[in-house]
C-alpha cells in the first residue's frame, strides 16, 4: 500500500483542500511554485510566533518573502488562499512534504 506524500506527514481539512486542488504529491505545482510555497510557509510559521497570529496570513507571508510584489504570479495567491486558517502545525506538515519533494521527489 502506498501513502500519499502530503498526507503521510499529516492530514487535516486544510491539507485535504490543498491536495484536492493540486494533487496528492502536489504534482500540479512546479518546482518554482514549491520553492516559493516553502519560503512563504517558513516565514508564516516564524511570524505566527512573532506577530498577531489571527491577523497574519499565508498571503502576507508570500508578499513579505518577495522584495518585488510584481514578481508574484496570480496562481501563487490561489495556492495561498487554499491555506487560509492554516495552523503552524499544518504549515510544518506541508513544509516537510515540500522538503521531501524538492530534495528527492517530483520537484527536482
Amino acid at each position: 500500500m502506498t501513502t500519499d506524500l502530503v498526507t503521510y506527514y499529516g492530514q487535516t481539512p486544510i491539507i485535504d483542500q490543498l491536495i484536492d486542488k493540486y494533487g496528492v504529491y502536489l504534482e500540479k505545482l512546479d518546482r518554482e511554485d514549491k520553492l516559493l510555497l516553502r519560503m512563504a510557509l517558513a516565514n508564516y510559521v516564524f511570524m505566527q510566533e512573532h506577530s498577531n497570529p489571527d491577523k497574519y496570513t499565508v498571503e502576507m507571508a508570500l508578499e513579505d518573502v518577495l522584495s518585488d510584489p510584481g514578481f508574484i504570479k496570480k496562481n501563487w495567491y490561489d495556492i495561498c488562499s487554499v491555506l487560509n486558517g492554516l495552523t503552524t502545525l499544518e504549515a510544518e506538515t506541508i513544509l516537510e512534504a515540500l522538503q521531501h519533494q524538492i530534495r528527492w521527489g517530483n520537484a527536482r
